[in-house]
């Protein structure tokens, strides 16, 4: 749509733009790279899944919490102007870096519920006790 002479921008092109200010700011705000924050920013995720959905490590959900939200991302970084071109060595890479602590955890807590059987009820993830 032509407004005065301009082409309106689109929200979502806005929205992808702010986006990737954002996490432009934020990597020179913490001196991070951006694959330094890909880690950081899935772990809190992740850890606030857990939280949110009161699931323990072993639980999948907060696992694909964190999976929804990197391929979101990736999905976002994707769109430019309207045309989804996804750059795929680099979002595999982001995928890596992203998911690779999630998995590490869901896999060693999955891991010890098969060698241990009789600490399912204490692990299993499906409720976190609060402590007093």
């Amino acid at each position: 749509m032509i407004l005065n002479g301009n082409i309106e921008v689109r929200w979502e092109a806005r929205a992808v733009e702010m986006l990737n200010e954002i996490k432009t700011v934020l990597s020179e705000l913490l001196f991070l790279s951006r694959d330094s924050l890909h880690i950081h920013i899935g772990l809190g995720i992740y850890v606030a899944a857990m939280l949110l959905f009161r699931r323990g490590p072993a639980s999948i959900v907060p696992w694909l919490v964190v999976l929804v939200a990197q391929l979101a991302n990736e999905l976002l970084d994707g769109i430019h102007h309207g045309v989804l071109d996804i750059d795929v060595s680099g979002a595999l890479r982001d995928i890596g870096n992203t998911m690779l602590w999630p998995t590490v955890a869901l896999l060693v807590y999955r891991g010890r519920l098969l060698a241990h059987p009789d600490s399912r009820k204490r692990t299993t993830g499906h409720v976190i006790p609060l402590p007093c």
